[in-house]
């Protein structure tokens, strides 16, 4: 396990926001010297629709949130989900190629992360196959993005399975909030949105396309390898993506509307797993389609998505010898409805239900079942005071992987003693359903020693029990000074039966592998001598108990995380800025797992942003610092990524009166060694440019 000690990065970083924090102070006394306050308009006010799936007040939330803004977005320095969500408290990102991003809530993040659910518009774009989220294969560009809700905390009780970690929610603006045109060009990017409307029928379409070479890998040896082993060599692919979108609507108003829409993304580029880096051929593609129909607040969704892609291991080879391909084939197809009625004068019931259904053709898991999925919820949010309201709710959950249904329960008491001010407490359970690859895997790779190469079989566990969660919560958020918001957030979760991937057996007298084409007879003996015993033309001088039989999935144990989460920003009209920390305890680890063979998350991490918009000219920093963190999800690597700080700017010119916008980015300013996973890229500096024009 890693161990915290005296750590020069951190000395770098403490300096990094002395002066980040000098320069808040300054832009906080020139904004109060200039003009009087207005009134506040800040988060605490701005309506949410994710945490309950109904509108409300962020301060009456059942749930520690953050918005992010289209504004955020525009003047962000980022140019990528991770980048942008990275600023979020609590939430943990991992970078590991230029196109593969991991994020999870409140706990270690991962490859193949999986306990974050993502939607679209209230769509989800988790990929049960495998169980986590492609960001690239989102269908819209950055201009379409009204808001993105961030729910701090499980959500199941309302959106079911795989909102164990959290919710993030992409809202796409609506087409008649964008009409116009807007072209972007940059550095390499390029996109295209237009959108109309006449007084009952609007419409937008957008296309885009982006390109980036690949970061430099890391080289040496890999750190916690055993047998010591160096980072392997292999042609690190960068990333070319392109994405359509369109969408029709009927409907005067947001009190009734419908809509139609439709899209297309694909990408290609490095997709780590604990099993080696998979290359995703180009044309791997996801596509959809979806209708909604508003009324009041009734809302009914269909929707159906496609997910076609190819791809090959780099550095695993199958029985055959071949590297292992990867061909993931699903069609989703998904029903859903909500609605919010008032009872009486003290209870607001918010109802709804889901059908889903997946089909899967996998090239790993052959014999992976079609997946159905059926579920109905239920929450009454009751006005106990004018300013005390409580929440009770619960979700009901049939899932075809598992042969019992799963109850997730929430209550959440919210205590405003002034329309700027309210405190929270929360329960809430969640949980993750195996994924079809957990349930089915079936595969013979080859791993080598040497020379030569030792079979090893990787299977599935249909009998899988899905993961459990139960998170207990104490929240506030405060305004002050009309443009000060602050919030505090302070979690334990508790998580049963996680699903891991581990050896189940290894080679060793009585369990000796067969002679084949890439084991000759004579490396047969060596598997009944320790290593450093035997003969030394063996590898290692002994490979008994060394190199693994089999692998399985099983669920194990019990993991505590503790954590508080801290946040202060403030929007003073032409200057903002924010400060946010977290710290996350080590995990309390039981039930006879041990310790090591668990990620861990960094302890502290801590960003800073400042901005400046002058209408002309705008500019904005972030400083991103995160404590080193502890890597088990490599199966011969165990071991830390060292601390770092990034810092991100961006700077803008406007012209033609606003209509054209000049933006240059810069990521990794002081291009510090930035190393977010033990296996992945390392992240240098990279700077762009981009233009963008309102037709």
């Amino acid at each position: 396990m890693p161990m915290h000690t005296h750590d020069p990065a951190l000395h770098r970083s403490a300096a990094t926001a002395a002066a980040l924090l000098a320069s808040l102070a300054a832009a906080d006394a020139t904004a109060q010297e200039s003009a009087a306050p207005a009134p506040f308009q800040g988060q605490a006010q701005t309506i949410v629709v994710t945490a309950s799936r109904r509108a409300q007040e962020l301060a009456y939330a059942p749930a520690a949130m953050t918005v992010i803004s289209g504004a955020d977005i525009a003047h962000a320095p980022a140019d990528d989900y991770g980048d942008l969500l990275r600023n979020v408290p609590g939430l943990n990102v991992a970078q590991t190629s230029v196109r593969d991003i991991n994020l999870t809530g409140r706990g270690s993040t991962s490859t193949l992360a999986n306990t974050q659910l993502v939607l679209l518009d209230g769509r989800s774009i988790y990929l049960d196959f495998f169980g986590f989220v492609m960001w690239d294969l989102l269908p819209i560009q950055a201009s379409e993005i009204e808001r993105i809700e961030v729910v701090r905390g499980p959500g199941s009780a309302v959106w079911g399975a795989n909102a164990m970690a959290g919710v993030v929610n992409v809202i796409g603006r609506r087409p008649r909030g964008m009409t116009g045109t807007t072209i972007v060009v940059g550095t390499p990017y390029a996109s295209i949105v237009h959108a109309g409307a006449d007084d009952t029928f609007a419409y937008k379409v957008s296309a885009g396309y982006f390109e980036q070479p690949a970061y430099d890998r890391p080289t040496g040896t890999i750190p916690g390898s055993n047998p010591p082993q160096t980072y392997p060599d292999y042609e690190n692919d960068g990333t070319e993506q392109a994405r359509v979108n369109f969408e029709v609507e009927w409907g005067t108003g947001d009190d009734s509307h419908a809509s139609v829409a439709a899209g297309y993304a694909e990408t290609d580029g490095i997709l780590h797993s604990g099993i080696g880096p998979f290359d995703i051929e180009r044309g791997s593609s996801l596509s959809y389609v979806k209708g909604d129909w508003n009324k009041e607040s009734w809302h009914v969704g269909a929707s159906a998505t496609v997910l076609d892609g190819d791809a090959v291991n780099l550095l695993t080879r199958g029985s055959d010898g071949a590297l292992l391909p990867l061909s993931f084939v699903s069609d989703a197809y998904a029903l859903d409805f909500s609605n919010t009625s008032e009872l009486g004068e003290r209870h607001v019931l918010t109802y709804g239900g889901s059908l889903r259904t997946t089909k899967f053709d996998l090239g790993l898991a052959p014999a992976a079942d079609d997946r159905g999925e059926a579920g109905a919820f239920l929450q009454d949010e009751i006005r106990l005071a004018p300013r005390v309201r409580w929440v009770l709710g619960a979700r009901y959950d049939d899932i075809d992987p598992l042969d019992h249904a799963v109850v997730t329960p929430r209550t959440s008491l919210v205590i405003a003693p002034s329309p700027a001010h309210s405190f929270r407490v929360a329960y809430n359970e969640a949980f993750r359903t195996p994924s079809a690859i957990n349930g089915y895997l079936d595969v013979t790779i080859l791993q080598q020693l040497g020379p030569f190469f030792a079979p090893a079989d990787a299977d599935g566990n249909p009998l899988l029990d899905e993961e459990r969660l139960e998170a207990y919560e104490i929240g506030y958020v405060g305004a002050f000074d009309n443009r000060l918001l602050f919030s505090a957030a302070v979690y334990r979760n508790v998580i049963e039966d996680s699903i891991d991937f581990f050896v189940r057996d290894v080679y060793r007298p009585g369990n000796l592998p067969a002679p084949s084409t890439t084991l000759p007879p004579a490396v047969i003996p060596c598997f009944t001598f320790a290593p450093g015993t035997g003969p030394a033309a063996c590898p290692f001088a002994g490979l008994a108990g060394l190199v693994p039989s089999d692998y399985g999935y099983r669920n194990i144990g019990r993991t505590i995380n503790r954590g508080v989460e801290l946040s202060l920003e403030r929007d003073t009209g032409a200057w903002t800025w924010y400060v946010n920390l977290s710290w996350q305890d080590e995990p309390d680890v039981r039930g006879g797992v041990d310790a090591a063979e668990i990620n861990v998350a960094p302890e502290w991490r801590a960003n800073l942003g400042l901005g400046h918009d002058a209408g002309k000219r705008f500019f904005s920093v972030g400083v991103n610092y995160q404590d080193e963190a502890y890597w088990a999800d490599v199966l011969f690597a165990r071991a830390a990524t060292p601390s770092f700080t990034q810092v991100n700017a961006a700077v803008g010119w406007r012209f033609a009166r606003d209509r054209v916008t000049f933006k240059v980015v810069a990521q990794n300013l002081t291009d510090e060694h930035v190393q977010q996973h033990i296996f992945g890229d390392l992240l240098d500096r990279k700077i762009a440019g981009q233009v963008s024009i309102e037709l």
